[in-house]
């Protein structure tokens, strides 16, 4: 037959010779038979094909299936509701709901019911108690619980089926009930409620949900006794085979129709009567319900009949052979959140096909009393799985395998079964796996346990199914999950069966038609051949070579769909999982029968395969090395094994073509696969790919040399060509192949002549390269092949003797050239020929002379930068190699001109700010320095790097911690300078080198400082952070990172000592301005690798401590602070003050400080972190005291120079910024300082003041040292040994915090101390006694002691006054108690004594007393004053002439008087106080008030904004305003608004809300004046303008740019504060003001543009509506009203109040100046943000009031006094309506109010007009508007045409609805209208038309004349033209 033709025979004979060939081949075994499928025999007329056709479109009629009848519940048919408890009752009719969340919580109440039945059980100890009530209950329940098991073991809801399984778990470990339930399934229960019952409850122990399914399975277990640790007495049931059979059988429906199983088990539910008893007999007709305890014993009715042995299925439950019948479309859930149906199918089917693994797995044997004897070793009797063999063979069953939405191995004639649409029955073809990966697993799982040996082999019928299955399974699944599972057991099923290949090609050529035929069916053959070829004619696309057998070499092959299916497999890289199953192909190749896969290389399917398994390669599917191995492995593997398998199957008349064909393909397949190679296309590592291929070889050599040779030559004429892109792939497989084959053998010596050819040719072809001098670009393409060679082979191919003369002598002729063109072949040369012996001298030669050759190059350039650059440029490749450890380590730098050339990089690029190159160059040098530095050179830049960061250091540390010091160019430089030392030493130190000597100490204490000490923790500081981190690494280099050279202990200990001296020196040197804080915080991270005691080893010691502290003056630093601390004196000390030299600061954040001060500060600092130091170093205390004291004077005095700080302080509000921050820095020291204090002196030990003044007195050291009373009594003898200001304060601090749990007793020790020491030490007495009045329980012994010091006064003379008087004085004073308190300070005897003695003083003295005798006078006048209130004399005129002396001497400019200012304020107080209920004394009082008062009020009026700021004079200020806050307003004038305005910017919030109320009086007094003044003007000169005084606050711009911050300063809201009090001022002028007096005011603040430029964008500023980011909120404010007693001026809330409150009033007062500003703005975001803000928060509360305002209007208003006037208020519609009745007509005009009134116009309308002409009506409309709405200035009228002007006023809708009223009632009584304005009453000024024209008679309003002039430019009528004037 020719080739190509197509046979004659039809299919039937092909298949018939095929057999018989094959049988007549011996030792080829005989093809098998395909059963065929005998057709009908054509006994009717027409074609077979008609017939055949007609059969196929038969109609089968195919009943509809009968729905499930109602399923009835137990709780009714058994009675069981009326003796169940109702709770119960409600809770299991609950369990039938169909609410998911009604079942879940009748579950959890059902569960409490059986938990209370287990307590039940459990509290009861006999053994013969059977039951109480509670398990009686649960037990009766059972039917009912038994009934709903079903439906709850498989709902959706994991919750309910987890609650189900819990609840079936304790009820089978109660013993009563688990009793009842054995009862059930033994005695009780029918075949149906068994099988539903136990199906479902196995199914939920193998539920998808693990922790479900391991509740289930615990349940069961425990049941059926296969759990070991159930208890031996508890009953079990056992799974007979008849239950096993019916559990598999249920088993098999759920996974062929799980939605029927479903329907099954959720019918609808029929209501039905409860009732108590079933009458017995069968039940009628309709009469379906089951009860679940009813059946086969216990007398009662049961509706299943019994018959032949066997129970009739009830009618509830559908048939097993019926399929619940599916739409064509999946359904999906109803609701979001429910189980889908395809989802619920897939649940029951992967729990289902558990179940069947569980029952094989475990009862297996139980099965066979029903089918017979399992089969024995020897193969005879039934195989083991035969018992399931019924469920298995099922084509539906296994399609759970396949992912696919049709099943391919299944036959057409199939009737309809079930398939994945929702787990309902579809049509032909369906799959239970598809999109359910859940059930392939679980049935991949299940072949897996089919496939243990321990099960025996698979049953024929089995296999059958299974081998289909599988195969078209496994190659098309697309889950990666279920990929991982199939794999396993896939390879153990094509192991144990491989005829499966062959059984599914059978099956497939029957279309997978198992209808076998007996030896009595007659078939026609020719028939069959004619049906068989007009099928193969009918169908003309189907590939013949697939779907019908092929002869090849006389073998019959079969067509088999899955092994093209693995073909596919292959083609898309094993469906992806290339690294798992590429190392399977081979075995899997490998077990594919020859029927299916000829071993013949003239086979299209070896074809095939090959193509398959490149088709990866080719489509790029490979993603990574591994997967490229794999894939690599593979195809190398299967091309082996087929040509193994072709010439070992083949006779000797056919190999030889075979071989010949396996040679071709050899050939070229290793020519692709190098192809592949060679262009990266297959990307995989080159040695990887060459051991693979030389596997390959190695295997064909085994097999036979031809074909080894064949493979061989490709390869090598491949490396031969020498081309580009194989440079880097040859040298790999030679060296590769070299050490694989041995020399012996014919690989080997293949091998070794291949290496020897290629390595001469390419040391050839670069010799030639070099000296024909070509290009750099031919020189690296000649290269780059040697390079490649050496790097490959490396030290080895040196070995030859003749490669290694004629390479070194390549090297050192060409070494510059070569470095230049090809770096890396120096490198790869360098790196390969060092070996030993001489070698390494050669190569120690060749790198010397290298190194010298390309200095010498280097520096032949004229300047530094081409130098570098040219360096660069030949030394990076170098550094590159040496880092990497490619130079060998024995190369030495030992060149002069390289160590000349380093230097002079070095200089470069540590002093250049642009030597990036040499830096480059140093890094690469330094890095691997032993290559490139001799030791000399060495030396030389490690000096440069010590020298360049210590300096640096240095100059750091005397600023470290100064936060705002600029920089100047020299210190960039020299930052810069010493980060690239760092950089550079870091790299030197990490290549191995260790500083050492002076040089390398002082570098690493300057590492230290700039890595861990000058930093900031923050990381605000100008030191970069590369050059702290390479500071660090340093640093830890020699403390971290310890190394056991020789000299490194003693080297950090050298370093440690060196840098403690260092920063002991930086502590205490006030001459530098680093800050002692920022080095102790600094101390407290630590340095790493060094142990610090910062108060041994930094700070110094006490006595050290002390001795500082000597240096400096005692003596306060102003007598103003006497008046907030009694015990201070009042007279300048006559100490003489010597202050110490101090740093300045500049304009730095830091505050200078004294020796003293710096030490201290670090004290503070350090014990405040660490306080158990404190404790043990009480000493420190002290200091720590006394540096408070300090801070108390810095921050309450800046009028005075301070020793320790060492200059003045400035913090006036909006004053300077750097000293407001300087004294936040000195409160928060204080702060620190006095919370440390309290810490350590809260811990009062018991019997301390005892101890103390007992050690104090008799001077005994017997207290125990280091303790608190040892520390208290140090204080106390340091205060009186000096007896200074300084020491009394901390001694006075010191008792304040003893004196908290003092007694009187303790009280009267410390006034012991006072008596014995008031003369030798003054001061000190005084600040113990003032402390004991102050702190400690008021002592016995006090009061007599007060009376002595008084009767001591009176016994002082004149002329001791100023000294003894004046000492007395003072400790009288300190021992006064507080006003406020009970005690009363001194008899009244003893008071008029004290008067009497002052007086004395006074009046007999020689000279006037001094200013400190009055002050101390007059704090004892303020004791006294109280207790001689009832006594008259002339006390009183004495103390009253010392208050008016005081008053008139003392005032705020001088510091030395506030004292006695603010004492006599004091006493001011207390007698307006007295005199409040003392009328006697109050008319005495009353003569001198006046005179007083009037001396206060001068000092209120001084300004103090610009004075230094003290709180004395704060004081001060805040008293005086305190005394007339709330006096007459007789002492206010017109001018006091004027003289008081700054008031509002004093620094004291007190004193800023007092202002405001005194302004708010002056406020109203200015503007009456005004009033008046605008009254009497005639001349029309008088203008009402705001205060310049008041107008320099309202200037202030409070804007920051960054919003208004709620964490702003103290001063910086109290500037805020003054500005919004400025304009509450503004505002209050307007109230009580005339209209002109309002206009003035109103035209003044528009030509100011104020409202514009301050107002409206600071008050938005604060509100947060400029950004729009924080919008302040007013939801639950109130915006209309504003509490000043409230108010907090340093509050950001209460600010945001107040600017919310003064928008409101401006809203009130200017909104035209408002509606200008809006009008000017152009962003509309900003002005729909505003207008929102305004109609929620504001327009609603403004509406209100203009509303109620009309409602209630004044009763000398129009509206109440003009008759015929009606007013209607609309509040809904915000619309107000004037009506003015007529002869019962009505004029009526309608105002309407926007919803952001009043930023929008108002509507007005004139909804009904009788008998006024539309002109005078428009103008009188006009008029109100203009009152309103502030526009018409103007109305003139020329040539009859109405023209306006427009300006802007202000006005209220009640101003406009009186104009109205009187511009009607004075037209109906015959008052003539202005003829400019057509109005009767002047919107300017209210006034008539009372100038008149001599001519034309008509009258105007002056205004109106005023304004025609000043716009026609002529005086003329605008009427007849006539002069007027």
């Amino acid at each position: 037959m020719v080739k190509g033709q197509k046979s004659s025979a039809t299919a039937g004979t092909r298949k018939k010779n095929a057999r018989k060939a094959s049988a007549a081949v011996p030792g080829q075994p005989a093809v098998s038979a395909v059963p065929v499928v005998k057709p009908p025999k054509n006994t009717g007329k027409g074609s077979k094909r008609e017939m055949r056709e007609t059969r196929k479109r038969e109609k089968v009629y195919v009943p509809p299936v009968k729905p499930a009848p109602p399923q009835l519940d137990p709780l009714d048919t058994t009675g069981l509701a009326r003796i169940l408890p109702p709770d119960l009752v409600v809770v299991l009719r609950s369990l039938g709901k169909k609410d998911a969340v009604t079942k879940t919580k009748a579950l959890e109440e059902l569960s409490k019911w059986v938990d209370g039945a287990a307590k039940e059980l459990s509290d009861v100890q006999d053994e013969d108690y059977i039951g109480g009530e509670k398990i009686n209950v649960i037990v009766e329940m059972l039917p009912v619980w038994l009934h709903r098991i079903p439906v709850l073991f498989t709902h959706p809801a994991r919750r309910i089926r987890s609650l189900a399984g819990s609840l079936q778990t304790a009820l089978v470990r109660l013993p009563p009930t688990r009793s009842a339930l054995v009862h059930w399934i033994q005695d009780q229960a029918s075949q149906v409620e068994l099988e539903t019952v136990l199906g479902t409850w196995v199914m939920l122990a193998h539920d998808v949900d693990r922790p479900v399914a391991n509740v289930g399975e615990r349940a069961l277990t425990e049941f059926i006794g296969s759990s070991p640790n159930l208890v031996a007495s508890l009953p079990c049931i056992t799974l007979t085979p008849s239950i096993l059979s019916d559990l598999l059988t249920f088993a098999y429906r759920a996974v062929l129709d799980p939605a029927g199983l479903h329907a099954s088990l959720n019918p609808v539910a029929a209501p039905m009567d409860p009732i108590i008893h079933i009458p017995s007999g069968k039940g009628g007709k309709g009469k379906k319900g089951v009860p679940v305890m009813q059946g086969k014993k216990g007398g009662q009715f049961s509706p299943q009949a019994k018959k032949s042995g066997r129970y009739v299925p009830p009618p509830t439950v559908e048939p097993r052979s019926q399929i619940t019948p599916t739409p064509d479309s999946p359904k999906t859930a109803d609701m979001p959140g429910e189980e889908s149906e395809a989802d619920r199918s897939g649940r029951l089917r992967a729990s289902a096909l558990g179940t069947v693994r569980w029952i094989i797995d475990n009862y297996l044997l139980n099965l066979f009393p029903l089918s017979g004897t399992p089969t024995t070793t020897d193969g005879t009797g039934i195989p083991l799985l035969q018992s399931v063999s019924p469920h298995l063979s099922s084509s539906d069953f296994w399609s759970c395998l396949h992912p696919g939405p049709t099943c391919p191995f299944t036959s057409p004639e199939d009737s309809t079964r079930m398939g994945n649409n929702g787990g309902s029955g579809v049509q032909v073809g369906a799959c239970c796996g598809y999109s359910q990966p859940q059930v392939r697993r679980a049935a991949w799982t299940l072949v897996a346990s089919l496939l243990d040996g321990k099960k025996g082999p698979l049953p024929p019928d089995i296999l059958h199914i299974m081998s289909s299955a599988i195969l078209r399974s496994a190659w098309v699944e697309t889950d990666t999950g279920v990929r991982a599972v199939l794999l396993k057991p896939l390879l153990m099923f094509l192991k144990e069966y491989p005829q499966a290949w062959t059984i599914d090609a059978e099956r497939a050529l029957n279309s997978y038609g198992d209808v076998e035929h007996s030896q009595g069916d007659e078939i026609d053959e020719e028939e069959l051949e004619d049906e068989s070829e007009s099928e193969a004619d009918d169908d003309i696309n189907v590939d013949h070579t697939d779907e019908t057998d092929s002869m090849v070499e006389g073998h019959l092959t079969l067509s088999s769909p899955a092994f093209h299916e693995f073909l596919s497999f292959l083609e898309t890289g094993c469906a992806g999982s290339m690294a798992e199953g590429y190392p399977l192909v081979l075995v899997i190749v490998a077990g594919i029968p020859r029927r299916v896969l000829p071993r013949s290389l003239t086979s299209p399917h070896i074809s095939q395969l090959l193509d398959a398994l490149w088709a990866p390669f080719y489509a790029r599917l490979l993603p990574d090395r591994r997967a490229a191995a794999a894939w690599l492995r593979a195809l190398l593997e299967c091309m082996v094994f087929i040509v193994k398998q072709v010439c070992e199957d083949y006779e000797q008349e056919d190999v030889a073509m075979e071989r010949r064909q396996a040679r071709l393909l050899l050939v070229s397949q290793f020519d692709a696969l190098w192809d592949a190679l060679s262009t990266r296309a297959l990307r995989i590592d080159t040695v990887e790919a060459s051991r693979t291929v030389a596997t390959a070889l190695d295997r064909l050599n085994k097999i036979e040399e031809d074909l080894f040779n064949a493979a061989f030559d490709a390869i090598a004429e491949k490396i031969s060509k020498n081309e580009e892109q194989s440079f880097s792939l040859a040298p790999t497989f030679l060296y590769v192949f070299n050490n694989t084959f041995a020399s012996s053998t014919l690989a080997g010596y293949r091998t070794r002549g291949l290496v020897d050819k290629y390595v001469s040719s390419i040391i050839q072809g670069t010799e030639a390269a070099l000296q024909e001098e070509k290009g750099a670009e031919e020189v690296v393409a000649k290269v780059e092949p040697l390079i490649h060679l050496m790097d490959t082979f490396g030290p080895p191919l040196f070995e030859n003797d003749e490669f290694a003369s004629r390479i070194n002598m390549l090297f050192s002729a060409h070494s510059i050239i070569l470095l230049q063109s090809s770096p890396a072949s120096v490198v790869s040369y360098l790196k390969h020929s060092s070996t030993i012996g001489s070698s390494l001298d050669r190569n120690q030669l060749f790198w010397t002379n290298l190194l010298t050759s390309l200095a010498s190059h280097v520096s032949s350039f004229s300047t530094s930068a081409e130098q570098m650059t040219s360096a660069k440029a030949f030394f990076l490749p170098l550094f590159a190699a040496a880092q990497t450890g490619s130079l060998p380590d024995h190369l030495r730098g030992a060149s002069d001109a390289m160590d000349t050339l380093i230097a002079k990089s070095l200089d470069y690029s540590v002093e250049s700010n642009s030597g990036a190159v040499a830096e480059d160059i140093i890094n690469g040098i330094l890095s691997a320095y032993s290559h490139f530095i001799s030791p000399k050179g060495l030396a030389i830049v490690t000096d440069t790097f010590s020298q360049s960061i210590t300096n640096y250091a240095e100059s750091m540390l005397n600023i470290a911690g100064v936060p705002s010091l600029g920089m100047t160019t020299t210190a960039d430089l020299s930052a810069a300078s010493a980060a690239r030392a760092l950089s550079l030493a870091r790299r030197l130190i990490d290549a191995g080198y260790q500083m050492a000597g002076d040089k390398g100490v002082e570098l690493y204490v300057g590492v230290a400082l700039l890595s861990f000490i000058i930093p900031s923790p923050d990381g605000e500081d100008r030191w970069s952070v590369e050059g702290v981190e390479n500071a660090k690494a340093i640093w830890e280099s020699l403390f971290v990172r310890k190394h056991d050279r020789e000299g490194t202990e003693e080297l950090r200990q050298v370093v440690s000592a060196l840098l403690k001296e260092r920063l002991r020196k930086n502590i205490v040197d006030s001459e530098i301005l680093s800050r002692p804080d920022h080095i102790i915080r600094a101390l407290l991270r630590g340095l790493p690798g060094l142990k610090i005691d910062i108060l041994v080893d930094i700070l110094p010691s006490c006595s050290d401590v002390d001795a500082i502290l000597e240096d400096l003056p005692g003596s306060a630093v102003s007598p103003s602070l006497a008046l907030i601390d009694v015990t201070i004196p009042t007279a300048p000390s006559s100490e003489g003050t010597s202050y110490h030299p101090i740093a300045n600061p500049g304009d730095a954040l830091i505050l200078p400080l004294h020796p003293y001060g710096r030490v201290a500060s670090a004290l503070l600092i350090y014990l405040s972190s660490v306080r158990t130091k404190a404790l043990a170093h009480l000493w420190t205390l002290r200091h720590i005291m006394t540096f408070g004291v300090y801070l108390t004077e810095y921050v309450h005095i800046e009028d005075e120079r301070s020793p320790v700080f060492g200059g003045t302080l400035d913090s006036r509000p909006g004053g300077d910024t750097i000293s407001l921050a300087r004294r936040e820095i000195a409160r928060d020291l204080l702060g620190k300082a006095q919370a440390l204090a309290a810490y350590l002196l809260g811990r009062v030990e018991e019997g301390i003041h005892a101890r103390v003044v007992e050690a104090v007195l008799k001077g005994k050291t017997g207290i125990e040292e280091g303790g608190l009373a040892s520390f208290v009594a140090e204080v106390v003898r340091k205060s009186i040994e000096g007896d200074t200001v300084r020491d009394a304060l901390v001694l006075r601090k010191v008792l304040q915090h003893l004196f908290v749990d003092a007694t009187r007793e303790d009280a009267d020790l410390w006034l012991t101390l006072v008596r014995r020491f008031e003369r030798a030490a003054p001061q000190t007495a005084i600040a113990i006694l003032a402390s004991i009045t102050g702190y400690a329980p008021e002592p016995l012994k006090l009061d007599r002691y007060r009376n002595e010091l008084a009767a001591t006064l009176l016994g002082v003379k004149p002329e001791d006054a100023e000294t003894t008087g004046l000492k007395y004085l003072r400790l009288l004073s300190a021992s006064a108690p507080d006003p406020n308190s009970e005690v009363v300070f001194l008899p009244q005897h003893r008071a008029v004594n004290v008067m009497r003695a002052c007086q004395t003083w006074i009046a007999e003295g020689d000279e006037d007393a001094s200013e400190e005798l009055e002050s101390a006078m007059t704090l004892i006048f303020r004791h006294v004053a109280p207790i001689l209130e009832n006594v008259p004399g002339s006390h009183w005129e004495f103390i009253w002439d010392v208050v008016e002396n005081n008053l008139e001497i003392c005032s705020l400019q001088e510091s030395d008087t506030l004292v006695t200012l603010g004492r006599t304020l004091q006493l001011v107080t207390t007698i307006e106080e007295l005199v409040a209920t003392n009328k006697p004394l109050r008319e005495g009082w009353e003569r001198r008030r006046k005179a007083i008062f009037g001396l206060i009020k001068k000092i209120i009026i001084v300004d103090t904004r610009e004075m230094p700021y003290s709180d004395p004079r704060a004081l001060c200020r805040e008293w005086a305003m305190s005394i007339v806050e709330n006096k007459p307003s007789s002492m206010i004038e017109e001018t006091t608004l004027v003289t008081m305005c700054h008031l509002l910017s004093d620094n004291s919030p007190d004193v800023q809300k007092m202002g405001y109320r005194l302004l708010q009086s002056a406020a109203s007094k200015f503007t009456e004046h005004l009033v008046i003044e605008a009254g009497v003007d005639t001349e029309g000169t008088f203008k009402s303008e705001l205060p310049e005084e008041l107008l320099a606050v309202l200037r202030q711009d409070l804007r920051t740019g960054e919003g208004f911050d709620e964490d702003m300063p103290d001063s910086r809201n109290l500037e805020v504060s003054s500005c919004l009090l400025a304009w509450m001022v503004v505002f209050d002028l307007f109230i009580g003001a005339s209209l002109k007096v309002r206009s003035g005011y109103f035209n003044h603040m528009r030509s100011l543009d104020i409202v514009s430029q301050q107002f409206i964008p600071n008050i938005f500023d604060i509100l947060g509506l400029l950004d729009g980011k924080s919008v302040f909120k007013l939801d639950i404010w109130s915006v209309d009203e504003f509490f000043l007693d409230a108010y907090d001026p340093t509050d950001a809330l209460s600010l945001r109040l107040l600017a919310a409150h003064l928008y409101h009033r401006a809203l009130l007062t200017v909104p035209a100046l408002i509606r200008s500003w809006m009008g000017d703005r152009t962003d509309k975001q900003l002005l729909m943000r505003i207008r929102n803000y305004t109609s929620a928060h504001f327009s609603p509360e403004i509406i209100k009031a203009e509303l109620m305002l009309i409602r209630q209007p004044p009763e000398s208003s129009e509206l109440s006094t003009t008759e015929n006037l009606g007013i209607k208020i609309s509040s809904a519609l915000s619309e107000v309506t004037a009506s003015y009745t007529v002869d019962e007509q009505a004029l009526e005009l309608s105002i309407r109010m926007p919803n952001d009134w009043p930023l929008h116009h108002l509507e007005v309308r004139d909804t009904k007009k009788v008998g006024i002409s539309d002109e005078k009506w428009k103008a009188w409309v006009v008029g109100v508007k203009q009152i309103v709405w502030q526009q018409v200035s103007a109305v003139y009228c020329v040539r009859d045409e109405l023209q306006m002007r427009f300006s802007r006023q202000n006005g209220r809708i009640i101003d406009g609805l009186t104009l109205f009223a009187k511009n009607v009632t004075l037209h109906f009584s015959g008052q003539v209208d202005c003829a400019i304005c057509y109005s009767i009453i002047s919107v300017m000024d209210a006034s008539l038309p009372q100038k008149p024209c001599r001519t034309c008679k008509n009258r105007f309003h002056a205004s109106c004349l005023y304004k025609w002039f000043k716009s026609s430019h002529s005086s003329s009528c605008p009427l007849c033209r006539s002069n007027i004037i």
